[in-house]
């Protein structure tokens, strides 16, 4: 068996799944500090069922998974998995190759598997006990651990030694021996205490088992004499009940006779009393009728005077906009004659205004025509043409002169132009192939972002949902906490008002409080507290009750007495107090109860209907004993008559049928909390408030989980939202790199267009330019003409230029006085203008005024007109109510006075029917005494054949059949008395003794069979444990001394010297013994171990080691950095004992030494090329080593 292959996966710094080939031989793994060489190590302890995180470097074991770096985020879990050549069959598997794998959780949870099937840790533990393989075994020795086999107790040493030894499973099996034999002895003294108990019984149970047998014998004699007992007694008792049975049917016909007399009058006074309702529901409702005529009267005359004085309001307003309005007309016509006025005056000022203007225009004609002849000013126009003429002449040789320039180096740009061209055209086509590459990457970028965005979009949409689900479950939480707390505040202010006796009356409040003190001794309670009503019937026993639910129950005369005492001492108000050895109960005859119990609307009695203590009985029978509650009050008026009117019936709305006939009914003022119902409410809101609570749990739950999905569609959000970013940024980047190329490719093709147009515009420049000197060369003659003309001119003008000058004096002067004039007419009519403008602005607005206060007017008219017409009609309705308020008030009047008399004749009839009722109770007195007769005769029957049956389960015909009446009645009888008295004498019989006894004797035998299997079952373990601690010992010694050989031997090889040993410190107890080191390294003397150096103690440990492994060599031995200490030349000689010892077992070692790494067969490195995370290089030295070959 050797290691095949080790995979980590999301374990410490193996962040992604590493796979590392192990080969026959030795495998070294290297890296730098820090970069995860130590991890592989843990890993294969951790798989091999390491449980301490501190054994790997660890606080808690969720520190192994990968906690993620700057760049990765964490994992959730980590997980190992070992391969082992299994060919040899080492491991107790019938498989090839087998895999162990261990998984961790960062919620704790932890996963077992071999071959990809799970298991248990104690699976994995047991497959590699005494394989030398484990998580304690010496085949796995950590960084920095390899003088801890030097450093620990010399009993703790023992460990590798068992191991090597072959006796840990042995130790495991006499560990489960010990357990066993725990558990016997515990089982042992079980099963003794109970055998102990058992004996303990089993005597007093067989003497109640005999007396059961001798009770049973007795009842077999008594059954056959007291059954004809029975049946005699069961024959007088029929007789007797068969005569007062028929005492009482004639005294029920005589009763019906009656009954029909009664029910007779009754009926009729019941028509009467109903036409005396029917008067009396009228009369109410012409009372209402004349109540709303009175009313509707007064609101009419209220109408009649606001009518009269919206009239008169209107009347005034009327007469004031009238004047106000001939005022306005008034004021428009002044107005309107200023505006004619001024429009006349504007007119005649315009018309003189143009007649000035007219004649300054002939005066500056005429002045025009004086000075119009050859002046000094045309000798100045002439003299500038002739400048003008010299310039242009200058200007058009200049332009030949231009035009010549232009052609030569339009001639030289064409050839340049040509040369240009090629070059634009060259780069145009490598433009045009670079914008269609990356046109379709833009579009590619564009169909990304599209597909990310409706992802972002629809994410965005959920995310909205769940915030709004959870702002309302949040809602629901705030609503579901302020209905809690309203409820805990409305159960707390009823608990003080319950506390504080709330409702009760002064002297009933005081008699509790000093109750609960210890003042007053013997007080039970107020009624309303010793009694439980349904909801239901709570406003009819309120009713009912009354004052009596105030009333103090006491536990005797003595106890009220001090009771009352103390009120008039203490100056506290009443009480009435209801002692409970002098209360008796009010009951419903048998007869009246059969008459109501059968009648539609027919509720219950009182007392039978509510709830309380056996022992106030009496209490609540005398207060609601002889209380009927009925459904409505038409179903108590027919329970009332039927029961003559004896007893008060209540309704549920809590109307009342007194006795005697009288009715108690009407609205009742509403109470939050009545007596009765304050403790049901209580429950109940305990109830509710439990409800809210268990509720508000739900819903901060359901918070929760929306939490959890809202954070979940938050990362979403943010993976999609960067994703987008870095794809708008590629296609942004895309989208400037092609607006660069379109717009170098525009300023190509510009260049290429300016170079073509260029092209054929120089040569129709040139052509022009040509043309241009020729038009230049002509022009240039024909001004030079010109230029002699106008010399002539100028000549002629300086000879006329001085005549006429005289007249231009006195027509300026002219001219002067009628712009003078014409600025003032101009002033005069602008003023006028204004004026105009002002004043039909305000004849505008008169106008504006006038309208409104004519339709106003006109509003009012209406207005008037339609109070009138309502005041009208108000009267007409005014007279109507005054009239039906009459006629009601009338037929109110008749109505009252067939009520009285009606009333009248009913008082006489209800006397008329009392004699015949005074007769019918006589008859139901008999018959009642009769009915007490016959149920007392029937009680004693039924419990004499209750008595046979449940005695003796015979039936009267059949016992009468099996058992004849006895001759000598008073013989049988006192045969009877004397077995009763026999059986009496037994005192009490345990009849399941016989069957008990029976069953514990059973138990007795079975248990004392299985304490005896026990102590058998000791004794075996007992001689177990002896021989593996034989077998323990045997074994623990031979391979002992086997490895002090071997390490006698390696120490001198390694050291190149010295000598070293083994020692039992008690050789006597071979399974306890410590062991000790002996160590004297060459030229040194024996010594402590904890005085050599540390290369010393650790080449010690390694020789140990390695003797240990000639011994009982292991599959694999893994080694982290244990030569770390050791100088250069230790490191070779280290390195030469692994490759001696790497036939027969595989080495993996974490190393930084040169020389171990030398003697390798394979060299994985251990790097972090990124940040926290450790990545695997491989090489195979032997290949390395034949290719150099």
């Amino acid at each position: 068996m050797f290691l095949k292959r080790i995979e980590l996966g999301g374990f410490k710094s193996f962040a992604d799944k590493t796979e590392m080939e192990f080969v026959r031989g030795i495998t070294a793994v290297v890296g730098p500090n820090g970069s995860g060489k130590s991890n592989i190590s843990d890993g294969i302890r951790w798989v091999l069922g390491e449980q301490s995180a501190k054994s790997l470097r660890g606080g808690k074991m969720e520190d192994i998974i990968f906690a993620g770096s700057d760049a990765r985020k964490a994992v959730n879990f980590g997980e190992v998995s070992l391969t082992l050549d299994n060919e040899d069959h080492a491991l107790a598997l019938d498989f090839g190759e087998v895999t162990v794998t261990r998984r961790v959780h960062r919620s704790g949870d932890s996963e077992y598997f071999i071959n990809k099937q799970s298991c248990r840790l104690k699976d994995i533990t047991e497959l590699f006990m005494d394989t030398g393989i484990g998580k304690e075994a010496y085949s796995i020795i950590g960084q920095g651990r390899i003088e801890e086999i030097l450093s620990t107790r010399s009993e703790d040493r023992r460990g590798i030694f068992e191991e090597a030894s072959g006796i840990v499973k042995y130790k495991s099996r006499k560990r489960d021996a010990t357990r066993k034999l725990d558990e016997t002895e515990q089982n042992l003294l079980r099963i003794h205490d109970l055998v102990t108990e058992l004996e303990d019984q089993i005597g007093p149970l067989k003497e109640q088992s005999e007396k059961a047998i001798h009770y049973k014998e007795l009842r077999s004699q008594l059954k056959s004499q007291e059954i004809s007992m029975y049946v005699y007694q069961i024959e007088q008792i029929h007789a007797s009940w068969s005569k007062a049975n028929e005492r009482l049917q004639s005294l029920k016909q005589e009763e019906v006779g009656l009954a029909a007399i009664v029910s007779t009058h009754d009926a009729k006074l019941e028509n009467d009393r109903n036409a005396l309702r029917i008067l009396e529901t009228e009369t109410e409702q012409l009372q209402a009728a004349l109540l709303q005529f009175s009313e509707a009267t007064e609101k009419s005359e209220g109408l009649g005077e606001l009518l009269k004085e919206r009239s008169h309001h209107l009347q005034t307003n009327q007469e004031q906009l009238k004047v106000t309005l001939a005022a306005s007309e008034e004021r428009h016509r002044e107005r309107e004659t200023e505006l004619l006025a001024l429009r006349e005056k504007f007119g005649k000022l315009e018309h003189e205004l143009n007649d000035v203007r007219n004649q300054l225009s002939q005066e500056e004609a005429k002045l025009i025509g004086v000075t119009g002849g050859i002046s000094q000013q045309q000798e100045e126009s002439l003299k500038g043409n002739l400048l003008e003429l010299m310039n242009q002449m200058a200007q058009t040789r200049n332009e030949i002169r231009y035009v010549d320039q232009q052609k030569e180096t339009l001639e030289r740009r064409m050839n340049r132009a040509a040369e240009e061209s090629g070059k634009w055209e060259d780069q145009k086509e490598t433009l045009e192939s670079r914008k269609a590459d990356i046109e379709k990457k833009v579009v590619r970028l564009g169909k990304e972002i599209s597909d990310l965005r409706g992802g972002y979009i629809t994410e965005s949409e959920r995310l909205q949902s769940l915030q709004k689900l959870l702002e309302e479950s949040r809602g629901t939480v705030r609503k579901w906490e302020q209905k809690r707390e309203a409820q805990v505040s409305r159960r707390d202010t009823m608990k003080e008002m319950q506390d504080d006796f709330d409702g009760f009356m002064l002297g009933v409040k005081e008699v509790l409080k000093a109750s609960r003190k210890g003042t007053l001794s013997g007080v039970h309670g107020a009624v309303a507290e010793l009694v439980k009503v349904p909801e239901k019937i709570e406003l009819a026993v309120e009713t009912a009750m009354g004052a009596s639910l105030q009333h103090v129950v006491m536990e005797n005369e003595s106890v009220s007495r001090q009771a009352i005492a103390f009120l008039k001492q203490r100056q506290l108000g009443r009480a009435t107090f209801l002692p409970l050895d002098v209360i008796r109960p009010r009951a419903i005859g048998a007869a009246e109860r059969s008459m109501i119990e059968g009648m539609e609307g027919f509720v219950g009695i009182g007392a039978d209907l509510v709830q309380f203590e056996s022992k106030y009985a009496s209490i609540i029978g005398s207060l609601l004993g002889n209380v009927i509650i009925a459904e409505t009050l038409e179903v108590a008026n027919k329970i009332a008559a039927r029961c003559q009117y004896r007893f008060r019936v209540v309704t549920l709305e809590g109307d009342v049928v007194n006795a005697g006939g009288s009715m108690t009914g009407g609205s009742q003022h509403k109470k939050n909390v009545s007596l009765l119902s304050r403790k049901r409410q209580l429950d109940q809101l305990d109830q509710d408030i439990l409800d809210t609570e268990n509720q508000i749990v739900k819903l901060h739950r359901s918070v929760d989980d929306v939490k959890v999905q809202l954070e979940q569609c938050q990362d979403k959000l943010d993976e999609l939202r960067q994703s987008g970013d870095d794809t708008r940024n590629a296609e942004q980047q895309a989208s400037m790199e092609m607006k660069q190329v379109e717009h170098e490719l525009r300023h190509v093709l510009e260049q290429v267009a300016v170079a073509g147009q260029e092209k054929s515009g120089f040569t129709e420049e040139i052509k022009e330019l040509d043309t241009a000197r020729i038009v230049a060369v002509k022009k240039l003659e024909q001004l030079e003409e010109e230029e002699k003309a106008t010399h002539r001119a100028i000549h002629a003008a300086e000879f006329a230029r001085k005549a006429n000058e005289s007249a231009k004096e006195e027509l300026q002067s002219q001219l002067t006085e009628l712009k003078v004039r014409e600025g003032k007419l101009d002033q005069e009519r602008f003023s006028n203008g204004e004026q105009l403008r002002r004043l039909e602005r305000e004849v505008e607005s008169l106008v504006k005024d006038l309208r409104q206060n004519r339709t106003l007017l006109a509003s009012m008219e209406a207005d008037l007109k339609k109070t009138q017409t309502e005041s009208v009609k108000q009267i007409e309705d005014l007279n109507q109510y005054k009239l039906k308020k009459a006629e009601a008030s009338q037929e109110l009047d008749f109505k009252r006075a067939a009520r009285s008399e009606l009333s009248k004749k009913l008082e006489l009839a209800e006397s008329e029917t009392k004699e015949q009722r005074t007769q019918l109770k006589a008859v139901e007195e008999q018959m009642r005494q009769t009915e007490i007769s016959v149920n007392r005769l029937d009680v004693e029957l039924e419990n004499i054949l209750r008595k046979l049956t449940d005695e003796y389960e015979l039936g009267y015909e059949l016992a009468k059949e099996r058992y004849p009446v006895p001759e000598d009645v008073e013989h049988t009888q006192a045969e009877v008395q004397k077995l009763k008295r026999s059986i009496s004498a037994l005192g009490d019989v345990n009849l399941g003794a016989i069957e008990e006894f029976q069953r514990v004797n059973e138990r007795y035998e079975f248990l004392s069979e299985q304490k005896n299997d026990l102590v058998e079952a000791k004794t075996t373990l007992y001689q177990v444990i002896r021989e593996m601690e034989d077998e323990m010992a045997k074994r623990f010694k031979i391979t002992f001394d086997a490895i002090r050989r071997e390490f006698g031997t390696v120490f001198s090889k390694l050291f190149g010297g010295g000598r070293a040993d083994l020692v039992l410190m008690d050789p006597e107890r071979l399974l306890e013994t410590g062991i000790d080191i002996v160590a004297q390294p060459p030229g040194k003397k024996l010594q402590n171990l904890q005085l050599l150096s540390g290369g010393e103690r650790a080449l010690t440990a390694m020789a140990l080691l390695f003797a240990i492994l000639h011994v009982k060599p292991v599959p694999f031995c893994v080694l982290d950095e244990v030569e770390a200490a050791l100088d250069e030349a230790n490191v070779v000689r280290f390195a030469q004992y692994l490759r001696e010892f790497s036939e027969q077992t595989q080495f993996i070692v974490v190393t930084h030494r040169k020389g171990t790494m030398e003697e390798a067969d394979v060299l994985y490195g251990v790097t972090m090329e990124e940040g926290g995370v450790s990545k695997l290089v491989s090489v195979k030295l032997e290949d390395e080593e034949a290719v150099i070959a």
